[in-house]
């Protein structure tokens, strides 16, 4: 059973004068005991909360790309490919428990419902920080063991093995 791992992060987000430098990393497993793909691009000028976005989007991406429209990776009646994130907000918005006021994060909330919506095997979950592998990942403080870089299939997308 796929599981994936999803962050975001700006650094200078705080700024308003500078521009910000944004990150994202999704971290999955294709099977429970196969090991950890890492895949991180820098996305330039976003707030957190859009790299929180645009990390989940990559994540739905992947899926989509690996397991088709529908997201079933192993046919019907199987569990749900489960995405965790650590973003309270992100979930929330997504699931329609909180309302999204930003006009940009409307439109990246608006394209994962509408992914997801289509990927009907998938399901995405909060989980705390210090369990977000993908956060992990970001902050330097991986607890995964050795990562070996590896070619992408997509050019310009970073990817890894743990």
């Amino acid at each position: 059973m796929p599981v994936f791992y999803v962050d975001g992060q700006s650094m200078g987000n705080e700024q308003k004068t500078l521009p910000r430098r944004a990150k994202i990393v999704v971290a999955y497993k294709e099977k429970p005991n196969s090991a950890f793909q890492i895949r991180w691009e820098e996305i330039g000028d976003r707030t957190n909360n859009e790299a929180e976005y645009v990390a989940l989007l990559k994540a739905l991406s992947i899926i989509e790309s690996k397991w088709g429209a529908t997201g079933e990776a192993s046919g019907k009646g199987a569990e749900p490919i489960k995405i965790h994130s650590d973003s309270m907000l992100i979930v929330n918005q997504v699931k329609g428990s909180y309302e999204v006021t930003d006009v940009k994060l409307r439109q990246l909330c608006e394209n994962v419902k509408g992914l997801m919506k289509k990927m009907s095997a998938v399901k995405l979950e909060w989980i705390p920080r210090e369990e977000n592998y993908a956060g992990q990942w970001l902050e330097d403080k991986w607890k995964g063991g050795k990562v070996e870089v590896v070619k992408d299939e997509e050019p310009g997308a970073p990817i890894a093995r743990v």
